[in-house]
């Protein structure tokens, strides 16, 4: 079976809510009472199923080999970056979602456009050619994962409109196998 070697993730709505945007104070420390990042009267989680993707990346030996990469045009890279730092993927291995980011040029955090600037930075950092990679976007504010499959040929896209779920993971993953490109669910 074929495994994609980047796996790229949106951040805002697709790994967690609410979005950077909508914080009503800069994120400081993770809370494991509230379960996420406290930002004022806001805490960042991680949706349920992002953390159960991020875990099946880490522990699955089918996946280990592929490097996670985000890409998010949020107003606030800062906050965003913050809570990848903070956010705990597993407390008790001392790992977070940063963590797991193979480098800072994994980090495609800024307002853009991701398909005429995140992927082709990431394509440049990592040396993974689009058609090795895969990417999950809410693509609520935009049709991100149209824009990709257009402008970066070969990316296996898949659409998380209520957030990154284990499913749709699958589906990515599936897809991807099976020699699919451009947006697929």
């Amino acid at each position: 079976m074929r495994f994609p070697k980047l796996v790229v993730f949106d951040l805002d709505a697709c790994l967690w809510s609410p979005e950077m945007f909508e914080l009503s104070e800069r994120p400081t420390s993770y809370d494991a009472k509230a379960g996420g990042v406290v930002a004022g009267r806001d805490v960042v989680k991680l949706f349920p199923g992002a953390l159960a993707v991020l875990r099946r990346l880490r522990s699955d030996p089918q996946l280990q080999e592929a490097r996670v990469a985000v890409a998010s045009s949020t107003t606030e890279p800062a906050y965003a970056n913050r809570c990848l730092d903070v956010l705990w993927v597993d407390e008790a291995e001392g790992l977070t979602v940063g963590e797991m980011i193979h480098d800072a040029d994994h980090r495609q955090i800024y307002p853009g456009n991701k398909g005429r600037q995140h992927f082709p930075a990431l394509q440049k950092a990592s040396g993974v050619a689009f058609s090795d990679m895969m990417f999950f976007d809410d693509c609520t504010y935009g049709d991100n994962c149209g824009d990709v499959a257009s402008r970066c040929p070969g990316v296996t896209c898949v659409r998380t409109p209520e957030g990154m779920t284990e499913a749709l993971f699958q589906a990515g993953l599936d897809a991807f196998a099976a020699g699919k490109t451009g947006v697929v669910a």
